[in-house]
């Protein structure tokens, strides 16, 4: 019967309903519970998770809505109180765990942090614009909220650049004198601090945000604080410190002054038990036992959540792949308290992102320097938006100044607001370039297994964006420094097999430098993808110096200071360097004289000839009145002081007589030569004097030259000569000859060239004489010193090097600001291609900058 009845019932009109799958939806429902996520931008969103959802889960609902490539190095924290991340409640701050269940964790309605975990090493080594962009937003966070401390001079730095990344170019008419007073740059912002802040600004012209975040990472990288998780705690006398976890290993703080370093290479192990923390390092070969440090905690919750954040750091910087959690791993009571370990590893997301050779994405870009008076509710007005072809600014409806994100290179006459740092940085850390070498010819690489073909084309200034290091002794040529353009086809840590078909490994620094700087057109690179970072070590493992000189006290804020803080930021940015390239290496002005018949054959180099405005002429020369010299004055802004200088070629055999004619004429007592007689068995000067104890040289009808004296003083000889004339008159000539600078190259010992220099000043001779510079000179002549006379092989590469540092340092000591780009083209405008080359611009800009951070401008 009730067959009959169902068959009857179904075989018409039906239906159905699945109660049991409705309950499980019902179920699901009452499982899922919401969590804010609050981003580094001050925007935030919510996210619903089922109840059991692990970390791993919310993880990945964050990178997705941000379509954050580079996840590896960020997290989520959460406090135990709700209240957000800060210097003072430290203590209760977490890191979401991925492998537990979120609501273990934080319970209902949690509230999460968006922040950087893992702050890398370099950081212009991520592929992701955007990924640098929230960098700068955390790092910024940090050092408002005092996590992160600064110097003054670098936190105002720091500013500036977040300045011109928000706002753009300075402008005259919208930026007036308070337009500063609006925005949170610093604790405890002053009046000063913003004039600083806005003279710095002005400086940056032509950065794109993108550029300007560039150079706020490559200082903030320096700092001791930076990528320091820190942790409270005593040492063994019970005084209070810090012991921080960063890439390279473990630091200790106290006061706020890094005072050991422990690298990851010399730590054995790191344990916990209790409340105390313990570092074993490495036995020495000279030592019969194990070194264990210990740190009392303030609970044994610290002490774990010290020993877990070590593990994590020790495995994402140091490790190729994630270890494996042990076998008996779940079983605590029987293995211990388990290790964490992290999902990938920084290889692993290097590799990722070069495989992926990710092109940078359209993204918004929000002000992170909040109004002083807007309540933390409102969003930023500011909106600055990126993508790969540029960066542009909006504010309030207004459009941007159209200069600050051209695509144009600068004007070469725009230097109306103080023009030493480089308008565009677009490659940052250019190459190094030496004197002589042969051009390659382009052909086609061969291919490997392993290799990528890469073709660069050159950019309006001719470069191709990118930097090498290594080449020689068997090191590989590594690429080291890659300009944003340029990123979509290297990435930092490349190395380069061939170059135009040529084969690199034979080749020295200087000579693959060389061939990538002759190549015209096309570059050719085959190169081999290499994700690991191996930083570079000198001695022990510490991080950079911070290139931005410390206030000085007694003259901080003055114009020397702040030129000494441009110069370091030219330096460590590279814009010093690219901006030198800029300059020309000889003006549009005559140079008849040298190209007459009978003097060409006394020019050493063709291509090297005095300016005919500014040339050396001699009244009683034994073969004419030319000789392959040029007078130099430099002047010393604010004093009646003008150093004075004669720059020539070393003598050749058959000019011996003219150099010591110029010598008499000129009242000079005091030669510089900066070269050996031969380098690399070529010749470089002619030795124009006598040997001690042989019989004068008679360089003229008129003149005989004598030796007295000779002292090797290690990187310099001294020389006391004696220069005669057929009249009976005499003068006695010092010659200091520098033997510590090859030509293929820089000192080693910047200091000793400091030193030489410093002599060299001592030495002028003091009496009054008017070397004629110009013969139809309109204006009043003024009585100068008689000239050093300065010389190397051709006269313009070291020569010029030792000018520029010799004026730098008497402007250092009369407290008068230093712009090195200055000098040069100074100097230029009076002798062609003086300093002939970047590595020796570098060096002296280096030098000087060593030289005043050790206090010499405290000397005088």
């Amino acid at each position: 019967m009730i067959e009959s009845v169902s068959r009857r019932a179904f075989s018409s009109s039906s239906g159905t309903y699945n109660v049991r799958a409705s309950e499980l939806a019902r179920e699901r429902k009452l499982n899922i519970f919401n969590v804010t996520v609050l981003f580094l931008d001050d925007t935030q969103q919510s996210f619903q998770i089922e109840k059991k959802a692990k970390g791993s889960t919310l993880l990945e609902l964050v990178f997705q809505h941000l379509d954050l490539i580079e996840k590896d190095y960020f997290g989520l924290q959460f406090t135990e109180n709700g209240s957000p991340p800060s210097a003072t409640n430290t203590e209760i701050t977490r890191w979401l765990d991925s492998s537990k269940s979120v609501k273990k964790q934080v319970g209902v309605n949690a509230q999460f942090w968006l922040s950087v975990r893992f702050y890398p090493p370099e950081p212009c080594r991520l592929a992701e614009e955007f990924t640098r962009y929230l960098l700068c937003l955390q790092l910024r966070k940090l050092l408002l909220d005092g996590r992160m401390i600064a110097p003054r001079n670098t936190a105002l730095l720091l500013a500036s650049f977040t300045v011109q990344a928000e706002l753009g170019d300075y402008n005259t008419t919208e930026h007036t004198n308070s337009y500063l007073s609006e925005l949170c740059l610093i604790p405890k912002q002053s009046a000063e601090d913003e004039r600083r802040i806005r003279e710095l600004h002005k400086l940056h012209k032509g950065q794109s945000p993108a550029d300007a975040e560039a150079n706020f990472l490559e200082h903030a990288k320096r700092l001791d604080c930076y990528g320091v998780e820190s942790h409270s705690a005593k040492d063994y006398s019970g005084k209070d410190i810090l012991i921080g976890v960063t890439s390279i290993g473990i630091v200790v703080f106290q006061n706020n002054i890094r005072v050991n370093t422990f690298s990851w290479s010399k730590i054995v192990k790191i344990s916990f038990k209790k409340k105390q923390f313990f570092i074993q390092l490495k036995r020495e070969s000279s030592e019969s036992y194990d070194t264990v440090l210990g740190f009392n905690m303030r609970s044994g919750r610290a002490a774990k959540a010290l020993w877990r954040c070590s593990v994590e750091r020790h495995g994402f910087f140091r490790l190729r792949a994630p270890r494996r959690r042990p076998l008996l791993g779940a079983l605590g009571a029987l293995a211990g308290v388990t290790a964490p370990t992290v999902a990938r590893t920084e290889t692993q997301a290097l590799e990722d992102a070069r495989r992926s050779r990710s092109s940078n994405r359209s993204f918004v870009r929000r002000s992170s320097s909040r109004n002083r008076d807007r309540s933390a509710g409102e969003s930023p007005a500011l909106v600055v938006t990126s993508s790969a072809r540029g960066s542009k600014v909006t504010g309030h409806g207004e459009p941007p100044p159209r200069q600050a994100w051209s695509d144009a290179p600068p004007l070469e006459n725009e230097d109306s607001d103080g023009g030493f740092l480089e308008r565009s940085l677009a490659l940052r850390v250019p190459l190094s370039y030496v004197d002589e070498s042969e051009s390659e010819s382009a052909a086609e690489p061969e291919q490997d297994s392993e290799a990528v073909c890469v073709r660069l084309s050159a950019g309006p200034d001719g470069r191709f964006g990118f930097n090498v290091r290594g080449g020689g002794n068997n090191t590989p040529v590594l690429v080291s420094r890659v300009a944003p353009r340029t990123r979509a086809h290297l990435q930092e840590g490349d190395q380069v097999i061939s170059i135009n078909g040529k084969d690199v490994d034979e080749m020295t620094h200087d000579q693959v430098v060389q061939m990538i700087r002759n190549t015209k057109g096309v570059l050719t690179l085959l190169v081999k993808p290499n994700a690991v970072y191996e930083p570079e070590e000198t001695g022990p493992e510490e991080p950079a110096v911070c290139f931005v000189p410390l206030g000085s006290g007694q003259f901080e804020g003055d114009a020397l200071e702040q030129s000494m803080l441009l110069l370091g930021d030219g330096l460590a940015s590279g814009a010093a360097l690219r901006q030198y390239e800029t300059l020309l290496r000889r003006l549009p002005e005559e140079s008849a004289v040298a190209k007459l018949p009978n003097n060409v054959n006394k020019n050493r180099y063709r291509d090297i000839a005095p300016y005919d405005s500014t040339r050396v002429i001699l009244k009683n020369g034994p073969t004419g009145d030319y000789i392959n010299a040029s007078f130099i004055n430099m002047e010393i802004p604010n004093s009646d002081l003008v150093l004075t200088y004669i720059a020539t070629q070393g003598p050749l055999a058959s000019t011996v007589g003219d150099f010591w004619q110029m010598v008499w004429e000129s009242e000079s007592s005091l030669i510089v030569m900066l070269t050996v007689l031969a380098e690399r068995g070529r010749a470089k000067c002619h030795q124009y004097w006598p040997k001690v104890g042989t019989n004068p040289l008679k360089t003229s009808n008129s003149l005989t030259v004598l030796t007295n004296s000779e002292q090797n003083l290690g990187h310099y000889i001294r020389r006391e000569l004696v220069l005669k004339d057929n009249g009976g008159a005499s003068r006695a000539i010092t010659q200091l000859q520098y033997t510590a600078w090859p030509d293929h190259g820089v000192p080693e010992d910047s200091a000793a060239f400091i030193d030489f220099t410093r002599l060299c000043s001592q030495l002028r001779n003091h009496r009054a004489v008017i070397p004629t510079v110009v013969e139809e000179m309109t204006e009043e002549e003024r009585i100068l010193e008689p000239p050093m006379i300065v010389h190397c092989s051709a006269g313009v590469g070291r020569t010029g090097a030792l000018i520029l540092a010799e004026t730098a340092l008497e402007l250092v000591a009369r407290r008068q600001p230093l712009y090195p780009l200055d000098l040069v083209r100074t100097m230029r405008t009076q002798r062609p291609m003086c300093i002939q080359n970047a590595s020796q611009y570098k060096f002296v800009c280096e030098s000087i900058q060593a030289a005043y951070s050790q206090g010499l401008s405290q000397d005088n």
